[in-house]
Order: C-alpha cells, then structure tokens, then sequence
C-alpha cells in the first residue's frame, strides 16, 4: 500500500526558504544596523529618537501590510483553485489602493510630522530629532507601498529570489547612504530617513523583472468584478496584519511615552536595544515562518491537508532551531550586542546586559505566537489570527508592562516581554479550544483542518520509475471497488492515472533523478476528482489539440474526451493537474 510523504512539500521549503531568509535579513537587518549607524554616529538619543518614531512608521505601513498580506494569502487560494483572472483582480486591486492611499498620506507631509513628532517626544530636544525622521518618511510612504505589495505578490506567484532581491539591493542601498548621508553630509536624522527612501527606490527595478516575466501568474488587469469588492478581500483577509501593525504602534506610543516620561532618556535607549533584539530574532525566524503564506495558501486552495501539517511542521522545526542558536548568543555575549548599538561602558551597560537576556528569554514563545498569526491567517481564519495579534500586539503586553514599570521599574518591563508572549498563548489555546466546542471554529486540533479518511479519499506518493505505475493503477482500482464505483467510471480513473503518471515518470524528470509524484483521489462535490502533482519540467497537457469528433487512439487526447473536466496549472514551479469525472448513479454498478 502506497502512503503519501513529504518528499514534494520538504523539497519546496527548502527551495524557498533561502530567498524567504534573505527577503527577511534584508528587512530586518537594514533596520538593525541602520540603528547601529545612526547609535554611533548620531549617539543614543538619535538611536531613542528613532524608536519614538516606530508607532507612525508603522502606521503609515499598516495599509500597506495589510493588502499585501491578505491579498497575497487570498490570491494564494485563488492560485491553489486555479482562478488565475480573479488572483490577478486581487493583485491589481490591492496595488492600485494600497498606492493611492499613500499618497493621500504624502500630501500630508507638510503639516502632521511637526504635530506628531511634539505628541511622542517627551521635551523639545527628542522632537527636535523625531521630526525630520518622520517627515521624509511621510513623504516616501508611496515607494515602500508599492514595494512591500509587489513583494508579497511576487513570493506567491513563484518568484521569491524577486522579492528577496527587491530588499536586499534596498538596504544594501540604504546602508552605504546612511554613511554618506550622515558622515559625509551631515544631514542628520532626515539623512537617515532619505536613504531608507532612495533604497526602496533602486529595490523596485526587480518588479520591472517579474513584469516582463513569461511564467508569471498574477497580471496587472481591469479586475472583472467591482474593484471595491477585490480591495474589500483583500482587506479582510489582513486583518489580522493592519491590527498588527496598529496593536505595535499603540503599545509603542503608551510604552515608549511612560518609560521616557518616568524611567528618562537612557532606560529609553536601553529599550530601543532590547527591540532591535526582537528585531534579530524576526531576522532569524521571519523568513522560515514567512513561507507558510506563499506555500499553504496554495495548498489550502488544493485540499492538500496533509502538505499543510507537513510544511507547518518543518517549519516550526526550522524556527525553533534557529532562535536556540540565537537564545544562546543573547545569553552569553550580551555586551557584545550591547556595543554594536553604542552602548559600551557605565551603568547603561549593566541594565543593557540583563535587559537583553531577560527579552532573550520570550523569543522561542515569540516564535510560536508568530506562527499561529501566520498560519490561521493563511488558512482564512483572520478572525482567531486577529485575536492572537490583539493579546501579544496590546491587550497583553501593555498592561503587564506599566504594572511591571511601577512594580520594578525597567527590570519590570523586560519581564512583561517575557509573561506577555506565555500569557499570550495560553489565552489564544483557550479560545481556539472553546470556539471549536462551540463550533465557531473548525475541528481538527491547532491546524483546523478536515480530517481525510481513506472511506472518502486517498492520497499517496509514487516514486518516478515506470515500475510503480503498474501498482498505481491497481490501487485505484481496488479504492474504487470498495467504494462502490461502477467498474466503466473506474478503468477511465485507472486510465487517466496511468497515462498521466506514465507521462511524468518518462519526461518529466532528467534521467536517475529520484522524485516523487503526489497523487491525491477525491469523492467530492457529485464529481470523482483525481489531482496529480509533480515539480517536473513545465508540462501543460491542455496545449495539446482534441479533435470533437473522429477516432482517438489512447493517451492524453483519450482522457480529455473521455473526462468530465481536465485543468492545469504550474504554482509553487509544480504542474497540478486537476482531472474530474462527474458521477452519473445511473451508470454506476455498486
């Protein structure tokens, strides 16, 4: 009895987890060393300055994160049920608003930074830094947009190297500027800001790329529907990153403000150390983690329950590996860490030291909770993702961390980074437990997935070797038997599965290449749905010709004329082929 594996779902994370790793080095190391530049060349007010100015940057993104990654998740489903157009509808209509919105910000440049930047400083000479941080980020808001979409949808439609591309020339552009900016021109804070800008702008030649791609999925298109009705998709299904995005900066705004206000200016830049720490841990993990959308949402589209659990499973194997090596780091070399950020000698250093240790401590329940957000947002469930987000983003961390503060002062505060990502877990279990009870949420454990048994479906792998296709056949055979289809409908599955397995094993792959098809057979829907996945050569079966009407000897032409339905699609740099036999009980034989 052949039994389905994980040959197909592994070989794909690890074919996308290096571009996935370096999209999110990119992102995340960029903004850690653009604080350590500006903490050393600027000193540690400017570095506090910067994270005082975190809650409006990322407001300003928060339109943008959430089309991206609701559209990207919705267009990978649509991708996974092979509704190209309606995908590209969500694409366009997610860039054009996401776009437009920013611009509204941007003409707002002149007049909100000066008002924002007196409301988050805690004395003049704090805004007098913030300000022009935040009015050239005002100002370039569109370009980040534009980029952070375009990412998104580019990891989804089979061009991750792309997206990771697009950060990495940004920041490496970024970087050199800073200097440039800082050291050679003294423009300040404001230099800082622009070089962040002029990065993105260099990043976005690599869209020009996947424009002029042949292999892409996702086109710019007057959507078919109303373009209101794609942008409200996408938009509802991120949820749960817009309340990420502004959970993160109301608990920046309230936590940055208390700690300025009643701790001063040093424990302030002692915290913005211990949040580009959390900052290295998302570097470490975000990349793994960030291949659950890209890959899952496809797969969900598919009804490849069991590619999801597999890919979840190794890639929280992957994160958990990854933030131990960090874990140790943090725990043993804190000074070190300490001083890339300027800080290096006095009674900062001390605090600094057992501050990093103590936030080390909350990564690997960091991890988890990142995850979970990921995922059921994923899996169209952005109402649990978005309650995960609300408890560690602010319901959570905001109150332990002012109880902390007047409990223990910044010691306090360092614990409530700890307990609020335990606490945040236990409440999120609580409440998935409950709604599934309930029947708000659906069965199947933390994944909530349908449970597949082999009375409705079965699902197997086959090796590439013409030998297994015999077996093959003869299992379907037997599965259609004891499910009681009629013995016509049964050698036209039999057939199709042969002849298209046949076809894969001799072309598809170089000679003594060892691979695995992924086989899957439902009855579902008042259809007979055979699925058939490979990552071969590109393979449509649909190019070739049938003839309505004359004789046709075997092979594909047979099983299209002969088959209710026949698709194709190539996602994930798979071919999918979707053939479907509708159940007439009349011809059936029991």
């Amino acid at each position: 009895m052949m039994e389905r594996n994980a040959f197909l779902i592994n070989k794909k994370i690890h074919q996308y987890i290096l571009p996935g790793v370096l999209m999110t080095v990119a992102m995340q190391l960029g903004n850690v060393v653009d604080g350590m530049i500006v903490g050393n060349l600027l000193g540690p007010e400017a570095m506090a300055a910067i994270e005082l100015s975190m809650p409006v940057l990322l407001l300003l993104q928060m339109p943008a994160m959430m089309l991206a990654m609701g559209g990207a998740a919705e267009a990978a489903v649509l991708l996974g049920r092979r509704e190209t157009e309606k995908a590209g509808g969500i694409f366009t209509a997610s860039l054009l608003a996401g776009v437009g919105l920013a611009l509204v910000f941007a003409l707002m440049t002149p007049i909100l930074p000066g008002v924002l930047a007196r409301a988050l400083a805690g004395n003049e000479r704090m805004a007098a830094l913030v300000r022009p941080y935040i009015a050239v980020n005002f100002g370039g808001i569109p370009i980040l947009t534009a980029a952070i979409i375009c990412c998104y949808f580019m990891n989804t439609d089979n061009h991750p190297q792309l997206g990771s591309a697009l950060f990495i020339i940004a920041n490496v552009v970024n970087l050199v500027l800073d200097f440039v900016f800082l050291k050679v021109f003294g423009l300040g804070m404001a230099g800082s800001a622009l070089s962040t800008v002029i990065g993105y702008l260099t990043g976005m030649v690599t869209v020009l790329f996947y424009m002029r791609s042949e292999h892409r999925m996702l086109r710019l298109t007057k959507p078919g529907g109303s373009l209101a009705e794609y942008v409200r998709m996408s938009a509802a299904a991120g949820i749960p990153s817009a309340a990420f995005t502004l959970m993160s900066a109301l608990r920046s705004v309230i936590i940055n403000s208390a700690i300025v206000r009643f701790l001063g200016n040093d424990p302030m830049a002692v915290y913005s150390v211990c949040a580009n720490a959390v900052l290295i841990a998302e570097l470490c993990v975000g990349g793994v983690i960030g291949l659950v959308p890209s890959i899952a949402g496809i797969l969900y589209g598919e009804r490849d329950y069991y590619g999801i659990r597999a890919l979840s499973k190794r890639v929280l194997a992957y994160s958990y590996l990854a933030i131990a090596a960090l874990l140790a780091v943090f725990l043993v070399f804190p000074q070190a860490i300490a001083g890339l950020f300027g800080i290096a000698d006095g009674e900062m250093l001390a605090l600094c030291k057992t501050a990093l240790r103590i936030f080390a401590c909350s990564f690997p329940f960091y991890v988890y909770n990142k995850f979970l957000m990921s995922y059921y947002q994923t899996i169209l469930q952005p109402k649990l993702s978005t309650v995960i987000t609300v408890l560690q983003g602010f319901a959570v961390i905001v109150p332990l961390t002012l109880a902390g503060m007047f409990w223990s002062g910044f010691y306090g505060v360092c614990l409530a980074a700890l307990a609020g990502e335990i606490l945040t877990i236990v409440c999120s279990v609580l409440y998935r437990v409950r709604g599934q009870r309930t029947g708000r949420f659906p069965s199947g454990g933390r994944y909530m997935l349908p449970q597949i048994t082999n009375e409705v479906s079965l699902d197997f792998s086959v090796k590439n070797q013409l030998e297994d296709v015999v077996t093959l056949r003869d299992q379907l055979l037997d599965f259609c038997a004891h499910n009681g289809i009629g013995a016509k409908d049964a050698n036209h599955l039999a057939l199709a599965l042969e002849e298209m397995t046949a076809n894969i094993v001799q072309y598809g792959y170089r000679s003594g290449r060892k691979n695995y098809i992924d086989i899957s057979f439902t009855i579902q829907d008042g259809s007979y749905i055979l699925r058939i996945r490979d990552d071969g050569v590109p393979f449509n079966p649909l190019e070739q010709k049938v003839s309505k009407e004359g004789p046709v000897v075997g092979g594909i032409a047979l099983i299209r004329r002969i088959m209710s339905d026949f698709q194709y699609t190539r996602v994930l740099n798979m071919n999918n082929t979707v053939i479907t036999l509708a159940i007439d009980d009349g011809k059936q034989q029991g």
